[in-house]
């Protein structure tokens, strides 16, 4: 490497500047902390020559990374765990890195205003649908109705006859109560701070739930203060944690759901990091007669989910591109024979035992992206 600026044999000390250790002129760098040997004090020249020297240092290390994930399916997992890492970038921090940008473009083409907008119109078409079979409805039970009264009249029974009879036989069979009116308005019980601190911190949060919502339907007080002080409860955090949630429940009604959706979609990358430990953990017991420890599942389950994110982020631009959506389904194609592929190198088994564990994999995933959806919605509920 040419020798320019700071890097000058002029410049380099006998003694690292940064930890003390003695160093020979031959020393471009501390063989203990890895500062640079040199006396010369930094110019703004010599500054951005490192600065692009280090872009260009990642850069190679990036490309690197990319094309042996690329093209060697399982190389760059196999060489990592044997300890050949430097010219390879971090599998978690690439991991993270690629999984946002996907996210991020993928967030530019899926239009949830749109969503929104296609769902209120197909609401707005159900309840005019609903509105015309209710009339029908009512236009046949008045004829009906009018049958029914002259069949009666042949008979010599009168419609309050009638009434009488069936509410009788109603109350002789014990169905009494289908005679009441029916959707009638829930009565809700509006407690004081002082009983509600005397019932279960479970039970409480129902009934405080239940009260902040009937609140909440008649004043539309948007303040959770507010409404705190008008209903002489406590402002603690419970208490206003509570109102926040109706809010909340109520905007995801309002806006069918809209804003909740994109905040489990910009949490996505994030959730799925912690998800893939669990899903290391099935292969690690999958494989548990192979000498690979657990992180080293994690090495190679990192690589792989980087490899989905590119594969199915470029058909999704392709498609994007073209107007043409079978791309989609040719890179999961493309990206379960690079995963088979992978497998089979990593992994170094015959082609029957990679298939099989290829299939068990794949149902293993199907099994914890369930169990892992379920309790992302259920606890972004908690905290959106």
């Amino acid at each position: 490497m040419k020798e320019t600026g700071r890097f000058l044999k002029e410049y380099r000390g006998t003694e690292c500047l940064n930890c003390g250790v003695p160093l020979d002129i031959i020393d471009r760098y501390c063989h203990h902390c890895g500062q640079i040997n040199t006396t010369k004090k930094l110019s703004f020249k010599d500054f951005f020559n490192e600065f692009f020297a280090s872009i260009f240092s990642y850069d190679s290390r990036l490309s690197h990374t990319i094309i042996a994930l690329l093209f060697r399916p399982g190389k760059i997992s196999k060489d990592y765990v044997k300890g050949k890492r430097v010219r390879y970038a971090n599998p978690f921090r690439f991991y993270l890195s690629v999984s946002v940008i996907f996210f991020i473009i993928n967030g530019l083409f899926i239009d949830f205003d749109g969503f929104r907008t296609e769902m209120e119109d197909q609401v707005s078409d159900g309840k005019e649908a609903i509105s015309e079979i209710k009339q029908n409805i009512s236009t046949d039970d008045s004829l009906k109705l009018k049958i029914n009264d002259q069949i009666l009249a042949a008979n010599g029974i009168s419609r309050a006859d009638k009434e009488k009879i069936s509410e009788e036989v109603l109350k002789a069979d014990g169905l009494s109560f289908l005679n009441k009116k029916k959707n009638q308005p829930k009565d809700v019980i509006y407690y004081s701070q002082k009983q509600i601190d005397s019932i279960g911190f479970f039970e409480r949060g129902y009934i405080l739930w239940e009260m902040y919502k009937d609140y909440y339907e008649k004043t539309e007080e948007k303040s959770a203060y507010k409404a705190l002080s008008e209903l002489k409860h406590e402002k603690n955090q419970f208490n206003k944690y509570i109102y926040h949630r109706v809010l909340k429940t109520n905007a995801i009604e309002e806006n069918y759901g809209q804003e909740f959706f994109e905040f489990i979609f910009n949490k996505l990358p994030f959730i799925i990091f912690f998800f893939l430990p669990f899903f290391a953990l099935g292969i690690w017991l999958l494989y548990i007669r192979k000498s690979f420890n657990y992180m080293e599942h994690l090495v190679f389950i990192f690589h792989t989910q980087t490899m989905f994110f590119i594969t199915i982020g470029l058909s999704i631009l392709i498609s994007k591109i073209t107007n043409i959506n079978s791309f989609f389904n040719i890179a999961m194609l493309i990206f379960l024979f690079y995963l088979y592929k992978a497998m089979r190198k990593f992994y170094n088994q015959g082609r029957g035992k990679t298939i099989v564990k290829f299939v068990l994999v794949n149902i293993l995933f199907f099994i914890l992206a369930g169990i892992g959806s379920v309790i992302t919605l259920a606890g972004s509920i908690f905290i959106f």
